[in-house]
Order: structure tokens, then C-alpha cells, then sequence
């Protein structure tokens, strides 16, 4: 039980820390691109990045390296910021990795738990000499508060993990089809032509 409570105390710690970074992680994505692209059809680069600037998590930085590199060849553009988009998916998962382990041996805590409990409660009985089925049924009873325990922790951390999986896997696929709307944005402007409209209303 020692166990299973430091492993759940664990397990908690990190969902705490996943709920406060995605929630830094937020920001309207649409109001955010309508924004930059305003600036962007004015050739006002500078402006762009301080609104990148004036917002908060990962997304805005991704695009303020596109913008920084507004003149440069699309290549270039896509380049820098799909780097920036690798080096931030790694905090997406950052700490998941220890509650999938949690989900996978918290199982097997509580039934090592409980196989303990099983044997000193037969080596109880055998000293006492004392085997009704009361007696017996008491100690199998208490021995199994661990395997229930530790799958109750298991069933946690997985419905955990998946979401904050899920949740990396669609923030992650948001801030990829940004930087892809702002590339086209910065390419068009470098031809010197106006901003399609359907880009624009994907924008807004």
C-alpha cells in the first residue's frame, strides 16, 4: 500500500503539473492568426511579432520565428518554424511517460500486495491452528484491498494519459496548421500579392 500511495502521490503531482501547462497553453488560435494577418497584408512585420509577443504559450513563439523570417524563401520559413515545433512537442508529453509506467505496474503492486497478504494470513492460521472459513475469508478479504488499490490507480492513470495524449496530439496538429497558414501568408506577401481570400476565411 506503501507502494501503490507514492506511486498515485506521483501520478497526481504530474497531472496537477499537465492541467497548469496546457492551461498556459492557451490562447484563441483564430483570433490570434486574424491578428498577425492584418499585419501581415500591411507588410507590418514588427507588429506581428509584438502581438506574437503580447500572448503566452508555445504557438505564438512558433510563429513569431516564421515571422522573423517573413522575408526569407518559404523553405526557410518552413524550416525554422517546424524546428520550433519539434523542440516544443517535446514538453507536450514531458512526464506522461511516467504515468503510462504507473498504469502498467500498478496492477502488479497491488497483486504482489496481495499475494503477501494471502501467505501471512495462512502462516496466521497456521500458528493459531485456527482455520474456520470466517477466519480465512477475513484475511483473503483484507489481503485484496491492495490488488483493488492498485488496479483503482492503474484505471486512473490511464484515462489520465490518454487524454493528456490526445490533447498534445490535437495541440500539436493546431500549431502545425498555423505555421502552415502563415507560411502561405508570408509567401504571397513576398510576391507581392494580396492574401487569397480562402486563406483568409480559413484564418477567421
Amino acid at each position: 500500500m506503501a507502494a501503490l500511495l507514492f506511486c498515485s502521490l506521483v501520478a497526481i503531482a504530474v497531472v496537477v503539473e499537465r492541467f497548469l501547462f496546457f492551461a498556459q497553453q492557451h490562447v484563441n488560435s483564430e483570433a490570434l492568426m486574424a491578428q498577425i494577418a492584418a499585419r501581415v497584408e500591411l507588410d507590418d512585420f514588427a507588429g506581428a511579432i509584438a502581438i506574437c509577443d503580447q500572448n503566452r504559450g508555445m504557438l505564438p513563439k512558433i510563429l513569431k520565428v516564421g515571422l522573423v523570417r517573413g522575408g526569407a524563401e518559404r523553405a526557410d520559413i518552413n524550416e525554422g518554424m517546424s524546428l520550433a515545433l519539434r523542440k516544443g512537442s517535446r514538453n507536450l508529453d514531458r512526464f506522461l511517460p511516467i504515468v503510462g509506467t504507473i498504469a502498467v505496474i500498478a496492477p502488479f503492486i497491488g497483486l504482489f500486495g496481495t499475494v503477501l497478504g494471502i501467505i501471512r494470513a495462512f502462516q496466521d492460521i497456521a500458528l493459531k491452528g485456527n482455520s474456520t472459513p470466517a477466519v480465512v475469508a477475513a484475511g483473503v478479504s483484507e489481503a485484496l484491498i491492495t490488488t483493488a488499490a492498485g488496479l483503482f490507480v492503474a484505471v486512473l492513470s490511464v484515462i489520465f494519459f490518454n487524454y493528456f495524449k490526445t490533447r498534445a496530439k490535437t495541440f500539436l496538429q493546431e500549431m502545425a496548421e498555423a505555421a502552415e497558414e502563415l507560411a502561405d501568408m508570408l509567401h504571397f506577401r513576398k510576391l507581392g500579392e494580396k492574401i487569397p481570400d480562402d486563406l483568409l476565411s480559413r484564418i477567421a
